[in-house]
């Protein structure tokens, strides 16, 4: 408890370090010579007390600005000021009746408009903003949170898997709200099994949005939010166990479409695991000259390969009346929400942002063969 007092203190002091520090960078650029020994000396004593109370990142960034040349002195110290804020607002204890939110989306448009909406309120909200799902996390180990607002395509991660982190791994209570613009009934569905309270289409009118959320938040007006349809919620408490972990695929045979020999390599040998029979081609032309060679269970294509790409075979496959009922796994690089939008548009029944997990590829497959059967 004596500790936990004493970084409070510390936490508080900071206000003013980073007035003072402020001051004297000014001071600094208008030619005072005096005050760049008094910016060293303050590095140098936030270096010492940074790691002390916990903040190991402060002490680090205090010394690069302790020790700079002169010449980047300024742009050191400001890189110091500018931490000493992030840690401020992110770990100071919130004002009460302040409730915080966290917005893990990519599109900084966006979230700036959620963030602007929320301050138009007066204060009753302090909003976080993580770019990436990375960040994302850095924030949810750290604090707890009024509501969660998640996008579900990220620049580094798939959002489905901080989903299901943030509803099972962690077990999170915080409500958690998915934003995406792929409109497919089976993603929706989807997320909602994995724990999601609600799943939001974008574009979205982001006043009445936030008009809604501050309502639900300050428990005015309750179950208001009805911005998914009827029948698409998952019943029986929202959580279900996982459907794939009993799954069999043994003897199913497998196309994949893949022109990096590692990477197909790497998928092949772990359905293989499973018990699969896989093939691998190595462009789009090879897997159309063997669409029918083999009663395929399962095709996994690669958005971008030689000689007709995913998108042009898996048109294909939709109008071959043989396989246009056949699974198919689109293959697409991290952040690329137009492919896989344009993906469903063209008959895809699911996506693997590279680069992907062996566990998170065969609970794909595995998801998609369970329907087959």
């Amino acid at each position: 408890m004596m500790q936990d007092d004493l970084q409070q203190q510390y936490l508080a002091s900071l206000t003013d370090k980073v007035a003072e520090l402020k001051l004297l960078v000014r001071d600094f650029q208008q030619g005072d010579k005096l005050t760049e020994p008094k910016l060293r000396m303050m590095a140098h004593s936030l270096h010492g007390s940074g790691a002390t109370f916990g903040y190991q990142q402060i002490s680090n960034v205090a010394s690069e600005a302790e020790h700079a040349e002169r010449g980047e002195l300024v742009a050191k110290t400001n890189a110091l000021i500018d931490l000493l804020g992030q840690v401020i607002t992110l770990f100071a204890p919130a004002p009460a009746n302040v409730q915080d939110i966290l917005i893990i989306d990519d599109d900084s448009d966006f979230a700036g408009c959620i963030i602007a909406g929320f301050a138009a309120l007066g204060g009753k909200y302090r909003i976080f903003h993580a770019p990436t799902a990375t960040k994302g996390q850095e924030y949810l180990v750290k604090q707890r949170f009024a509501l969660i607002m998640l996008d579900l395509v990220m620049p580094d991660r798939d959002g489905r898997d901080l989903l299901r982190e943030i509803k099972n791994d962690f077990d999170i209570p915080t409500p958690v709200y998915v934003l995406s613009g792929i409109v497919k009934d089976l993603i929706r569905v989807e997320c909602m099994a994995l724990g999601a309270d609600k799943f939001i289409n974008k574009p979205v009118d982001v006043d009445a949005l936030v008009g809604t959320l501050d309502k639900m938040l300050q428990k005015a007006v309750k179950r208001e939010l009805s911005l998914v349809p009827i029948g698409n919620e998952v019943k029986s408490g929202g959580k279900q166990a996982d459907p794939l972990v009993k799954v069999s695929v043994s003897g199913m045979t497998i196309m994949i479409a893949e022109d990096d020999a590692m990477q197909a390599n790497l998928i092949r040998q772990r359905l293989m695991k499973e018990g699969m029979t896989v093939d691998v081609a190595v462009n789009g032309e090879e897997v159309l000259a063997n669409l029918h060679a083999k009663p395929y269970s399962l095709f996994i294509l690669d958005v971008n390969m030689p000689k007709a790409d995913g998108f042009e075979v898996l048109q294909r496959i939709r109008k071959d009346t043989i396989t246009m009922h056949t699974p198919v796994i689109m293959l697409t690089a991290m952040g690329s929400e137009n492919d896989i939008i344009k993906a469903y548009d063209y008959g895809a029944n699911d996506y693997i942002l590279k680069p992907f997990s062996a566990i998170q590829l065969v609970a794909r497959v595995k998801s998609l063969l369970k329907k087959t059967k």
